[in-house]
């Protein structure tokens, strides 16, 4: 991912600045003293110094994905925002060489706050989230330059910081049969289990019987209660009920009204119109 990054930099620095590649290298090697003693006509370096998690947009949630075929819910970890850091410097003879096409870099990167499709490169195509870009942010450094370029053992220069904010996959996925029926029991401790509260919770489908999808704004009403429910654009609905046998009324445009009976609890509440 990381050469598929360095790629991706290389290609919108060739094609915003522009750079034309018979003239300027561009180079992601550390520039230290051995390297820049090394180079023979104008470089742009963009060296990848810090990588480490976007704390600002860490998120403790999960994904859900039911699975209607065998009666499972999968959950899948929601993938970890990493900052990568370059620290991006031009280098030729004379310094005002250096600094006019250091502008011209920096007028390239700016333009691009979140990095189009058609600029990313390999993996970086198949990213959950969008590719954000930020250049020159004081905030941005992960280090003082003083320090960064004492451990590169070479002389301070004017850089740039450009930060690019990638999503990790974890490949985090945890999978468990469906529930239909929640039971809730509430009661004084120490005392025998027949003297507790019940609540039952019960929640199912309204499917078509013609293609087996989704019916969304179909009206369930469970009779014995006379609750009601609409259901979601999964199809979904949900209500609390007494143990025993019920009966549950749907009723869906366009189609004919079904009354289904059933047990609870049950191992699936799942209707068709």
């Amino acid at each position: 991912m990381f050469a598929d990054l360095d790629e991706t930099v290389r290609q919108l620095l060739i094609r915003d600045v522009p750079l034309d590649l018979s003239e300027v290298d561009v180079s992601f090697d550390a520039p230290d003293r051995e390297w820049s003693g090394r180079l023979s006509r104008p470089t742009v370096n963009c060296f990848l110094y810090d990588v480490r998690e976007n704390e600002d947009l860490r998120e403790s949630a999960w994904d859900y994905a039911r699975n209607a075929t065998n009666g499972t819910v999968s959950r899948r970890k929601v993938p970890v925002r990493i900052n990568t850091t370059y620290n991006v410097t031009v280098w030729a003879r004379a310094p005002e060489d250096e600094h006019r096409l250091l502008w011209r870099v920096l007028t390239a990167l700016a333009r691009h706050p979140v990095l189009n499709f058609d600029v990313l490169l390999g993996g970086l195509k198949d990213q959950p989230f969008p590719v954000m870009a930020r250049v020159a942010k004081p905030e941005a450094a992960r280090t003082s330059p003083a320090d960064l370029w004492q451990a590169l053992d070479n002389r301070i220069r004017p850089s740039l910081t450009y930060v690019l904010t990638l999503g990790l996959d974890l490949d985090v996925i945890f999978t468990s049969p469906m529930v239909f029926t929640a039971i809730t029991r509430t009661g004084i401790s120490g005392r025998p289990a027949d003297e507790f509260d019940e609540w039952l919770s019960i929640a199912g489908r309204v499917r078509s019987k013609a293609d087996h999808s989704a019916v969304a704004g179909a009206r369930v009403v469970l009779r014995e209660r006379g609750s009601e429910a609409i259901t979601g654009p999964d199809g979904e609905f949900a209500f609390r009920a007494p143990r025993g046998k019920l009966t549950l009324d749907v009723e869906a445009p366009g189609r004919k009204a079904v009354s289904t009976s059933a047990t609870v609890p049950s191992p699936t509440y799942d209707l068709e119109v």
